[in-house]
């Protein structure tokens, strides 16, 4: 969930900590499916999209460069059959 107070900070000096360090967090919702970034928890079909879509970011992921340190965890939509 969203965090607040103290945790909240703490939070955000480590982002701004890893962004020094070139470390970024990627991962949105209605971003287009890509197993080689994402990784697929919770899957299920819908008539809004036309290809695999991530519905719902339940974790971030991490990467630097190009190199993934952490794949998002994703709910995945794919368009009705």
């Amino acid at each position: 969930g969203d965090l607040v107070g103290p945790f909240a900070s703490i939070a955000e000096k480590l982002e701004g900590t890893l962004g020094r360090f070139g470390i970024e967090r990627y991962g949105a919702a209605g971003e287009p499916f890509d197993p080689t970034v994402h990784e697929a928890l919770m899957h299920g079909h819908s008539a809004d999209v036309s290809e695999p879509t991530v519905q719902q970011v339940l974790q971030p992921g991490y990467r630097m460069g190009e190199r993934i340190i952490r794949a998002a965890r994703v709910a995945v939509v794919d368009p009705e059959a």
